[in-house]
């Protein structure tokens, strides 16, 4: 039987943020860069055929179609036939058919000869293995069963930084959170879970509560159900009955505002709109982001970069707001803690704790 108890002051482990060591960029000759720290490394000088990163690694399919990965330092063919392709924070997984393995800090690893579905997130990857017609996931060096099935499977609904929520067996759902499994509940209606960094939220139908789960316990943070909700590094956003935005960071809960128009979470950022106003909240002080709401704006790791009156780019780090370019309508990119913004093709400002680069 699960217990339940009130959401008061807990000690998390914290998530390990991350700034940015790798930033890819085609130069005007279409050279394949990486910018760190005011310098770029080149690493194919032809024009790859895709490509993806985070803040620790860039993956992509060279033109001859070997999959590579670059993690700031070294530059390592992964495979020569990747049917696809995925990445977490310093996590690189790939199929060969049914073949799914993984790269990770250096190290490569077979999940499965028999794999289909899989997905991978921060520090997970999730996946299918058909032999034995298990949901499993890799975390940390080690794979661990999420449940078996004598029937079809089905894939977890909803994947987070370190986290899974998902069905089992008989409509049992339970959360795996930092290496362990919880169970949360028997529920025969869809539920919709909000994972991220070492917890799980959701609208308990049992009990009529709104819950979060961490590693050893499930507990009731609103009495009723809310009305939605969202998950980050160790904390948690939602909107209660009464359209209060409320949020659990640093472990107790704080409400932001009263008349949210909207809300993001990222990690261990939350930013949203009131009175046409855009703010954010930072130890324990909320901030002025804009005194309007931008046409476009990028949450990434303790920084807000957006579309400026003028039509450049703004950022907001440090608690305070910098202008990184004037050029109306540049299209911009933020990675970790740096903004780049395209100048012309090929041509960049790159933004990072208070220095502009041009590359």
């Amino acid at each position: 039987m699960i217990q339940k108890g009130s959401l008061l002051i807990l000690i998390l482990i914290s998530f390990q943020l991350n700034a940015q060591r790798v930033f890819p960029l085609l130069d005007n000759r279409d050279y394949f860069k990486s910018f760190h720290e005011g310098q770029t490394r080149q690493l194919d000088h032809l024009k790859p055929i895709d490509y993806k990163y985070s803040e620790e690694l860039i993956a992509f399919i060279d033109n001859k179609r070997d999959l590579f990965v670059y993690d700031g330092k070294t530059n390592e063919k992964l495979t020569g036939l990747a049917n696809d392709y995925k990445i977490g924070i310093n996590l690189v997984a790939w199929n060969t058919g049914p073949v799914v393995s993984v790269w990770d800090n250096g190290r490569i690893y077979d999940l499965t000869l028999f794999g289909r579905n899989y997905e991978v997130s921060d520090s997970l990857v999730v996946f299918e293995d058909l032999r034995d017609n298990v949901i499993r996931v890799y975390y940390k060096g080690e794979i661990h069963d999420l449940f078996y099935s004598i029937s079809d499977l089905y894939f977890p609904q909803t994947i987070g930084s370190n986290t899974v929520a998902f069905r089992g067996n008989g409509n049992v759902h339970y959360a795996f959170i930092r290496g362990e499994i919880i169970e949360l509940g028997v529920f025969n209606e869809a539920i919709n879970f909000a994972a991220g960094a070492n917890l799980v939220t959701f609208n308990d139908p049992f009990n009529q509560s709104f819950a979060v789960a961490f590693q050893d316990e499930v507990l009731d943070v609103e009495p009723t159900m809310v009305m939605n909700y969202k998950a980050g590094y160790d904390q948690f956003v939602y909107t209660d009955r009464n359209n209060n935005l409320k949020a659990y960071i640093d472990g107790e809960l704080i409400t932001l505002s009263s008349y949210p128009q909207f809300y993001e979470v990222f990690r261990t950022m939350v930013v949203w709109g009131e009175n046409g106003v855009l703010y954010t909240y930072n130890n324990g002080t909320r901030y002025e982001i804009a005194n309007y709401i931008p046409d476009e704006y990028k949450i990434r790791e303790g920084i807000v970069a957006f579309r400026n009156l003028n039509g450049g780019v703004s950022v907001f780090h440090n608690n305070e707001v910098e202008i990184v370019s004037n050029l109306s309508g540049a299209p911009f990119e933020v990675n970790g803690n740096t903004v780049r913004v395209q100048v012309n093709k090929g041509n960049y400002v790159f933004f990072k704790n208070g220095f502009t680069y041009q590359e």
